[in-house]
């Protein structure tokens, strides 16, 4: 809570500090007055014991007279300083640059500083869900025959689903299974893949809990030399995971172009194994928790340069904005339960 509420007023703070010191600041300075702020706004801890505690860490860096003077000069001021909805500027310009509508833009710079809802999805149709026979919220406890999904991510694979004629389907980047298990409940074989331990274990606890099976795998797909073609495959990409920044606001700060294009080069190199184990007429669904360009549509833009033999085809979705080459759930769709994560989606089907 403590780190999330670090994240979520990083700008906040920034602010909040330019008051106190100056530009030759040092950094490790820097962060530590900003985990004072959050704790002296965010916590229960008494102010003397953060105070003091920041001091003696003042003192390890050699800086702990600055310390205790900004401190104690933003001590007697407390009462005086606002806290206002001021998002990370890097991260502004990419919600500005995806999302052309005012509306949408102010209401994702206010989805920042509100703590994120839950979902959880129902194994069958049940006609008191909150929303498409299937989803509800989350609150105390995980409800009977219902695994945990962000209710955007549910909308991604229910509305692209259809897609997949042969329900022989292969998951990619499959663990910890919301996807995998919400498409077993929709009659699918799903063979998953993952390559991460931790997230497959994962995997099995839910699969165990919901007394399903579904087929698991651990090994590298890039490196996994395939002997069967497919007609249906299921690519939800590693990525920054910018789409959920809601329940994950250190994202909003650490969008880097070099590790975006790290992501962009896997995410490439993703799609073309997955084309090269694809039928001619079967489907590829391209899925990121992102909506940065670089990990979207550039993605999809190049693929389409390079490949001559594939089409991308239409979702029938309301709750999706489309773009040139892709879908991006729209952050208003939900709103009235509560918001969602934000996921991009392409359909893509190998012609020849």
């Amino acid at each position: 809570m403590i780190i999330q509420e670090y994240y979520r007023n990083y700008e906040n703070h920034n602010q909040i500090l330019s008051n106190y010191i100056n530009d030759k600041t040092p950094n490790n300075i820097l962060i530590l007055l900003k985990i004072c702020l959050t704790l002296l706004f965010f916590s229960d801890k008494p102010v003397f014991a953060i105070v003091n505690d920041a001091v003696k860490e003042g003192k390890i860096l050699a800086k702990e007279k600055l310390v205790n003077g900004v401190l104690r000069n933003i001590v007697r001021n407390q009462n005086k300083i606002q806290y206002k909805k001021i998002i990370y500027p890097n991260f502004k310009k990419i919600i500005d640059k995806i999302f052309s509508s005012n509306s949408i833009r102010d209401y994702l710079y206010s989805t920042l500083f509100v703590i994120p809802k839950n979902y959880q999805i129902s194994l069958i149709d049940n006609e008191d869900a909150l929303y498409n026979k299937r989803v509800f919220a989350l609150e105390k406890k995980i409800i009977k025959g219902c695994f945990v999904q962000d209710i955007g991510n549910f909308e991604v694979i229910y509305s692209v689903h259809k897609f997949f004629k042969d329900k022989n389907l292969i998951d990619v980047c499959a663990a910890p299974g919301g996807k995998s298990i919400l498409l077993h409940s929709l009659g699918f074989k799903v063979n998953a893949i993952d390559n991460s331990q931790k997230q497959i274990n994962k995997f099995k606890e839910n699969i165990d809990r919901l007394d399903i099976k579904i087929n698991v795998q651990k090994f590298n797909y890039l490196e996994k030399k395939f002997t069967n073609k497919y007609n249906s495959i299921l690519l939800d990409a590693p990525c920054s995971a910018l789409g959920t920044f809601r329940r994950n606001p250190d994202v909003t700060v650490k969008v880097d172009q070099s590790q975006m294009k790290k992501h962009q080069k896997k995410q490439i190199q993703m799609i073309e194994k997955s084309l090269k184990i694809l039928n001619k007429k079967g489907f590829l669904v391209y899925i990121v928790c992102s909506f940065h360009p670089f990990e979207t549509i550039e993605v999809i833009d190049k693929i389409m340069q390079k490949h001559k033999n594939i089409n991308l085809h239409k979702i029938n979705s309301d709750k999706m904005i489309k773009r040139e080459n892709g879908y991006f759930i729209n952050p208003l769709s939900f709103k009235e339960f509560g918001g969602s994560d934000i996921f991009f989606v392409s359909v893509i089907e190998k012609i020849k």
